[in-house]
């Protein structure tokens, strides 16, 4: 079977160019409908090359901070806000991260009206502390 090179028209692909080149086979998002869907983001987005190539920051913090300005760069290429987020799912390389992955939820998203999924995972990248993927609701007006 040979896949089809074309995408169905109600699927929009987001790609904002402040971003770095995925470094798979994917988009930084999707638009279908109302519905936004943004891939796994890191402190590894806003980079170009090799994922070995791209040096992100130490610190969990640090690369907490970058990981919620890249989603906030897909969601502003998408006309949203983290007021449309209905979903966040984080992955984490250490549970101990979690308490401060909260501190940043309650000062990027003060307000609840999400739901939330967290898991701790290896990552492909070397140094990766944190993976988030964030769905958002925007209906058309």
């Amino acid at each position: 079977m040979i896949a089809s090179t074309q995408k169905s028209p109600h699927i929009i692909p987001i790609n904002p160019e402040t971003l770095g080149e995925p470094a798979g086979h994917f988009d930084r998002a999707v638009r279908i409908g109302d519905w936004l869907l943004i891939s796994g983001t890191s402190a590894l987005t806003n980079l170009s090359g090799t994922i070995e190539e791209r040096i992100m920051p130490d610190s969990f913090e640090d690369q907490a901070c970058v990981t919620f300005d890249n989603v906030e760069k897909v969601l502003e290429a998408a006309g949203a806000t983290w007021n449309d987020v209905y979903e966040i799912r984080a992955m984490l390389s250490n549970a101990a991260d979690f308490a401060h992955l909260n501190d940043i939820f309650r000062e990027r998203i003060p307000a609840r009206g999400f739901i939330g999924h967290g898991y701790v995972t290896e990552f492909l990248a070397p140094g990766m502390k944190i993976e988030i993927e964030v769905n958002a609701y925007l209906p058309r007006v």
